[in-house]
């Protein structure tokens, strides 16, 4: 199996995992374990499943919608041949079943779903090209590799200074996120930094810290009245809460 034909399948598996032990997807569900690209694009699928189930749940609507429905179409409808009807009903059990299968994707065609910055955070570290330069970016890196730094304190942090002169320059909801890569007594560890204010709401956490992993990877993610966090580490998830 590979990733187009597990991507397929994949798009029916509900966001709280009610089909773990599905046979059918069980195929589909070990190539994700196995690729973490997948792995990535699964997560972003069941987070974008979960935006729509929410939108979903919270429309009510009227009491006698569906007896106005019926009475309009008695009243409107010529009368059909039975094998158009037939065809009509198939048609629809057709769009019904896709609408199911993409996760409401028919219903809302321009909606794209956004992750958490802890998501994202992960899925940069993973799959992106890191880099940067500058020289608040130089002194921040130096900061961060203290071993008596501790970053859930608070940090001095010059965004515009550091997205002017070189810092790794990223975008999440259209507003821009930093990256600051550096080291921690033999480790490699990755800082996003983005100004709260420009956090969506989608995208966003607690004042944390939020935790998460993927692929080899630990992550966590939090907020102080300025800015927005995520730091992603290698290491384990206790070295990465270690440096908070």
């Amino acid at each position: 199996m590979n990733n187009d034909e597990a991507k397929f399948l994949l798009q029916a598996y509900r966001p709280h995992g009610q089909d773990a032990g599905d046979p059918a997807l069980a195929d589909a569900l070990a190539q994700a374990g196995r690729d973490p690209a997948l792995r990535a694009w699964q997560a972003r699928e069941q987070a974008f499943d979960l935006v729509i189930a929410e939108k979903l749940a919270s429309v009510t609507p009227p009491p006698d919608l569906r007896a106005a429905i019926l009475a309009g179409g008695r009243a409107t409808r010529p009368e059909r041949a039975w094998w158009q009807t037939r065809w009509l009903a198939v048609a629809a059990s057709v769009a019904l079943l896709l609408a199911v299968v993409g996760g409401g994707r028919l219903l809302f065609p321009g909606a794209t779903p956004l992750p958490t910055l802890g998501q994202f955070a992960l899925d940069d570290t993973l799959h992106g090209k890191h880099g940067g330069k500058g020289e608040p970016m130089g002194a921040l890196q130096a900061l961060l590799g203290q071993p008596s730094t501790r970053l859930g304190a608070g940090l001095p942090v010059d965004f515009a200074a550091l997205e002017a002169t070189g810092c790794r320059t990223l975008s999440l909801g259209g507003n821009p996120l930093l990256e600051i890569c550096f080291q921690r007594e033999g480790a490699v560890y990755h800082l996003y930094i983005m100004r709260a204010g420009d956090l969506p709401a989608a995208a966003g956490a607690s004042s944390g810290p939020e935790l998460l992993a993927q692929g080899g990877a630990s992550a966590a993610s939090w907020r102080d009245g300025q800015f927005a966090y995520a730091l992603v580490g290698t290491g384990g998830m206790d070295a990465v809460k270690h440096l908070l």
